[in-house]
């Protein structure tokens, strides 16, 4: 299993993105934000492919203390929230819109390299996505693939897990029940491949077994 502090994101970023397109900024107002949250804006603001998906990262001067929790980060529809400790730094809290902070088995560093593979994922040029994929199946789909020992998120079902490996990254996590959507299914995963170049993902069409959509984002590199 991979240790999340073992991840060096900027290297992942430049082998991701390719070699960073802006300059690094100063930030004197985010002064007071936790050293590995100032230290992540710097860090991501020098790749301008960097965007969200599926949540949205606050720009450091909309970040508020509310009631001890500095709010940073979003789900899409604004049903899902994460905070920090405003009086620890370290500690990561997550919430749905009105409900009660819990805090994340994470602590903010891990969170933040979550976080960077998981809009590197979501918002790349080649992927696969199949919310079906038979367990016995699953070894197959990640054969070149290494599991990050993440704490985990419940957003947005509890259970997901990350894979990796030099160009591929993997979100499995539980299959949802037809029947009872509210439910998972056993003995399947719903899982998303997201790759580097087009030809990294090749391997998934002799898994005939399964059926992949295709999403629409863009030119992959062949």
């Amino acid at each position: 299993m991979i240790d999340p502090a073992d991840i060096d994101i900027s290297n992942f970023l430049t082998k991701w993105y390719g070699v960073p397109d802006s300059k690094e900024q100063e930030r004197s107002h985010c002064a007071w934000l936790p050293d590995p949250l100032r230290s992540w804006y710097d860090l991501i603001g020098r790749w301008t492919k960097f965007l969200s998906a599926g949540v949205r990262i606050y720009d450091p001067q909309q970040i508020r203390v509310d009631k001890g929790k500095a709010v940073f980060m979003a789900d899409s529809t604004g049903d899902w929230f994460w905070a920090f400790d405003a009086k620890d730094l370290k500690t990561v809290y997550e919430a749905e819109l009105r409900g009660e902070w819990r805090l994340i088995p994470e602590s903010l560093p891990e969170f933040l390299v979550h976080l960077t593979l998981m809009v590197a994922a979501d918002t790349a040029n080649c992927a696969r996505l199949c919310s079906q994929v038979s367990n016995e199946t699953l070894p197959a789909v990640l054969v070149a693939m290494e599991e990050i020992g993440f704490g985990g998120w419940r957003w947005p079902r509890p259970g997901r897990r990350m894979f990796m490996s030099e160009k591929l990254i993997a979100n499995v996590g539980p299959a949802m029940d037809f029947r009872a959507p509210w439910r998972n299914r056993e003995g399947f995963s719903s899982v998303g491949i997201s790759g580097i170049n087009q030809q990294d993902l090749e391997y998934l069409d002799g898994i005939t077994s399964i059926k992949w959509v295709i999403p629409d984002l863009g030119d992959c590199v062949s």
